[in-house]
């Protein structure tokens, strides 16, 4: 197993396996990027007696199916589903179904996969990760065998970072460790010189007088939903402080962005930003937003 953290996660699912006893449908539960991908792929060679070098051949297989959304596309559509039982009934001996970030199957489509995920032909599995399993509709829960991972020790993050170039910014497990000093300063830069210039940026606007349309276009081809979800993160995180100021290391480490704001002007502020990020859809501006989100710091900085 490549992430020693879910070494306990990969063989209780092979012990399942040995004793011919493995789920009809398996969800593999956790943060983002802790390795779920990998223990999908693990425990999916394992089950079709596949490549015993390597997990990462699988995708090669004939009887190993990959489903996710397009890359033009933030769901899994119904069609996507629907190509997939059309093909699901031909015949052979094992086979198993992966779908990645099942959180973006929509009700179409997950009431479409409902009608085959609990009596699936014979020797057919499907196996479903994710990082939000709230977003999971109830009436597939209750028909799947549930894996929760764990986070990876302090000291396996550099691991994450060094196997996964393309974290998103809005991964709070492995930002809240950044400041640990178990973490590689040069993996640091190369995975996250994003946060550290967006947080930069904006704390420069916020105390004085930088333009603000310049940070808004500098920033604006970047996800934007990832960037309010960060800044929510360190958000809640602050005010964690201000209910248990003794665990005050996240605070001390990144106080220079927030130190102006009391506990009222955090709930605003993250009132306001769950308002944005409904809307995002609506605005479809991400100049207009960042430049909301500017003023929205810096008026109440100086209230």
């Amino acid at each position: 197993m490549e992430y020693s953290w879910l070494l306990d996660n990969f063989n209780y699912a092979k012990n399942l396996i040995d004793r011919n006893s493995f789920p009809n449908s398996l969800i593999i539960t956790g943060n983002k990027s802790i390795g779920k991908e990998a223990l999908a792929l693990e425990i999916s060679n394992y089950f079709l007696n596949a490549n015993k070098s390597s997990y990462r051949g699988i995708y090669d297989n004939k009887n190993f199916t990959l489903v996710t959304n397009d890359e033009n596309s933030k769901v899994i559509k119904i069609e996507q589903i629907r190509e997939l039982l059309s093909k699901i009934y031909l015949r052979t001996d094992k086979r198993i179904i992966y779908i990645k970030d099942a959180e973006k199957l929509n009700i179409s489509s997950a009431n479409s996969l409902l009608k085959i995920i609990e009596e699936p032909p014979n020797g057919t599995k499907f196996i479903l990760s994710t990082s939000k399993i709230s977003s999971i509709i109830p009436t597939i829960l209750s028909r799947c065998t549930i894996i929760k991972c764990h986070n990876p020790p302090d000291n396996k993050v550099n691991v994450l970072l060094t196997n996964k170039p393309n974290i998103g910014f809005d991964n709070y497990y492995v930002i809240s460790k950044l400041n640990n000093k178990e973490i590689n300063n040069s993996l640091y830069k190369n995975n996250f010189d994003l946060i550290n210039n967006f947080f930069h940026d904006i704390n420069e606007v916020i105390k004085s007088d930088e333009n603000i349309i310049n940070f808004a276009k500098k920033f604006s081809s970047y996800n934007i939903e990832q960037i309010i979800n960060m800044i929510l993160f360190i958000v809640i995180n602050f005010q964690k402080y201000y209910i248990n100021p003794q665990n005050s290391e996240f605070y001390s480490n990144n106080k220079a962005l927030l130190r102006e704001y009391n506990s009222e002007k955090l709930n605003f502020i993250y009132d306001k930003l769950i308002s944005i990020k409904r809307n995002i859809d609506i605005i479809q501006n991400n100049e207009t937003i960042l430049f909301s989100i500017c003023i929205l710091f810096k008026k109440l900085s100086k209230s």
